[in-house]
């Protein structure tokens, strides 16, 4: 059935639901509604944990009637283009994303303005603030859901709004060239939270590239004299992030640039200075947070 051409995922989420939801699966001699999905994948060729993913995905755009998602009345309306991955990724965000960011993000998959590879990324940085053990293992299990109140939720959107503005913002701002293409890798690795940075800022050139930094945030306890001889993009709220106003000048490594954050507002403290060399950071060490 999968396999076929004309697949459309959302008929068979409608399907899985009405047979759910009105008990049909009954009537096919089946003990329960699990075992009625095992014998349908088997029958079908298809994953049983594929069914199960159109049924979660279906099910939480029906219910999530937020902005043009209250257009969803039945898993038929979700816009074509929109694969069950992406639904399913973005429940998962809802669980730990503030509300803001959700609506956000909710209104450009449904516009189809973001791609799954953009929500997995968000998901992410965004599943570091569950706290450890906090997972959904198994059918049947209560999904974490953090509260809107909860400060490790807020710390991570703002990383996230962050390293969004970081990767759009303009290069030569940052003291890059013009014609080059900022790229922010920021899955978040156990060796990555032992060096103690948060993301990797590619610049490419023509498919190549031709510089790279550590991002890393100036959080309270953080040690940063590890990186003094590394290029660095420090992310501060030790300098006023107003250009007006006054305080301590900070005399940051010669290698690292730094920007002045808050929930409102960025800027450019120091620009990064121009890399003489063609790789700033070790293959290796690119190879080992990359892949």
């Amino acid at each position: 059935m999968a396999k076929l051409r004309n697949f459309d995922w959302r008929q068979e989420a409608k399907f899985l639901m009405d047979s759910r939801d009105k008990n049909l699966w009954q009537e096919q001699k089946s003990s329960s509604f699990s075992d009625w999905l095992k014998k349908r994948a088997a029958t079908d060729g298809i994953k049983i944990s594929a069914l199960w993913r159109y049924l979660r995905a279906g099910h939480f755009a029906v219910e999530l009637q937020d902005d043009e998602w209250a257009k969803v009345k039945s898993p038929l309306d979700i816009p074509d283009g929109i694969n069950a991955d992406s639904i399913e990724l973005l429940e998962k965000i809802n669980r730990v994303a503030t509300k803001a960011d959700f609506n956000a993000l909710a209104v450009d998959l449904y516009q189809k303005k973001i791609s799954r590879p953009q929500l997995l990324k968000t998901w992410q940085i965004y599943r570091e603030a569950m706290p450890p053990g906090q997972t959904a293992r198994g059918r049947g299990v209560k999904r974490p859901v953090l509260s809107e109140a909860d400060e490790n939720k807020h710390r991570i959107a703002f990383i996230q709004k962050v390293l969004g503005w970081l990767e759009t913002t303009d290069p030569v701002a940052l003291g890059y060239e013009k014609d080059v293409e900022l790229r922010v890798f920021n899955n978040i690795s156990e060796r990555k939270k032992r060096r103690g940075y948060d993301a990797i800022l590619l610049v490419l050139k023509e498919q190549a590239v031709i510089d790279a930094a550590l991002v890393v945030f100036d959080q309270v306890g953080r040690r940063l004299a590890p990186f003094k001889k590394e290029r660095v993009w420090l992310i501060t709220s030790a300098e006023p992030v107003s250009e007006t106003a006054a305080g301590p000048k900070v005399i940051y490594p010669e290698p690292w640039g730094a920007i002045g954050a808050d929930a409102k507002t960025m800027r450019v403290l120091k620009k990064i200075p121009s890399n003489p060399a063609l790789m700033p950071l070790p293959l290796s060490e690119l190879l080992l947070d990359l892949i």
